[in-house]
Formats: structure tokens, sequence, C-alpha cells
């Protein structure tokens, strides 16, 4: 049993744990498991239009390779949104993969040295009907060209392959075009729905929910 918005619920326990398998195999963080497009009403309505027309019709979008570019400031919902949208798109048995930029040079670079690490990052990053890239432009800190090519690669061959590719950033259009090249920032725009995110943190709304639900002694679901 379960508490959930003043009614008790009989916990599902096989669909809850199916789910917590595929989220966790899909690189699905446990933080959003259980949250839904509802904690996300305050947010960006435009984006949030774009990503439930994605779900709506996705047959079609993924159809096209088409994916989103999400840009702009920290903590605008971009993550959160793109998340909502990955969980969607795995409970509708698409084989999907989230992984942060930086994670994407740690499974690239440990393939240098293990046949096992080189397959798992084909398998993942290639060949992955979806594939979710948060936070492009973290690791400029570093000063090679690795992650300028490892990402060439990556967007030319799902582009190729015809497989949708989401990408977060908290980059300028022109900031991409400096550190990724302008041929592959063309390849972006030619096969993503860019929008650019604005306003306050929205990272502070979730606390507030969870404290929220902690003084009501509520349980959320895995949804």
């Amino acid at each position: 049993m379960y508490r959930w918005q003043d009614e008790d619920f009989v916990c599902d326990c096989v669909e809850q744990l199916q789910l917590l398998k595929w989220y966790f195999h899909s690189g699905i963080g446990a933080g959003y498991h259980r949250l839904s497009f509802d904690d996300y009403m305050d947010g960006d309505s435009e984006a949030l239009g774009w990503v439930k027309k994605y779900v709506e019709i996705h047959e079609q979008m993924v159809h096209k390779g088409l994916g989103f570019l999400f840009h702009g400031d920290y903590g605008t919902g971009k993550t959160l949104l793109l998340m909502l949208l990955m969980k969607e798109l795995v409970k509708l048995n698409y084989t999907c993969f989230c992984t942060t930029f930086t994670g994407m040079i740690e499974l690239f670079t440990a393939g240098w040295s293990s046949p096992q690490d080189k397959q798992y990052y084909h398998e993942r990053m290639r060949t992955s009907q979806i594939l979710f890239i948060d936070d492009i432009g973290r690791e400029f800190k570093t000063k090679n060209n690795l992650a300028e090519a490892t990402f060439d690669d990556i967007i030319r061959s799902r582009i190729q392959a015809g497989r949708p590719t989401h990408v977060t950033t908290n980059m300028q259009p022109r900031e991409m075009i400096k550190g990724y090249g302008a041929a592959v920032f063309s390849l972006l725009q030619e096969t993503t729905i860019a929008h650019h995110f604005s306003g306050a943190d929205y990272r502070s709304n979730v606390v507030f929910q969870k404290l929220r639900e902690l003084e009501l002694g509520e349980t959320r679901p895995i949804c």
C-alpha cells in the first residue's frame, strides 16, 4: 500500500519493478523515475507542447530521425523535460539511452583498452533507437579535440542511420559552432527541433514539491 494525493493505493509491484529495470537500463536516473509531465506544468509551455506532440506522433518523429536541441540557462527544465520524454519512449518499447556528454567521452575512452567496453559504447551510443546526450559543453575544460571528434562521429553516424538524438546545452548556438565546428552544428539543425529556454531556476520547484510530499506522508509510484 502507498498513499498519494490523499488516496490509498495497492502497489502493482510487478509493474513497478519492471519500470525500474527499464529506466535504469536506459540510463534514466532514479531522481526522474517518479516524476511526470504534471511536475512540469509551470515550465516552458512551448517546449512542453513540442514534447507532448512528439509522444503523440512518435512513430512519425522517430521514423524521420527527429530529435530536440534544447539550449539556455542552467536549471530551466531542459533535462527534466527530455527525461520525461525518454520515459514515455521507453514505455513505448523503444531502445533508449541517456547519458551526459562527459559520460559519453568516458564510455568512448574505456573502449580503447577493452573490447567489451568498445562494444557496449557501440550498442549504446550508435545503435540505440533514441539517444539523449545531456549537458553539452561542460567538457571544454579539457584542452584537446577529443570531445569535438567524438561528438562529430556520433552525430554523423546516427544521422546516417536515421536515429533520433536529443541534446541539451547551456551553450549558445554561436558557442556550439565555435566549439564543435559549423559542420556538425549544421547536421544537428537538420535533424533537431531547436528551442531556447529562459527563466528562473526550475529545480527549486521540484525540491519544494518533495518537501510537501514528506510533510503529507505521501509516496509517489514509479510512473
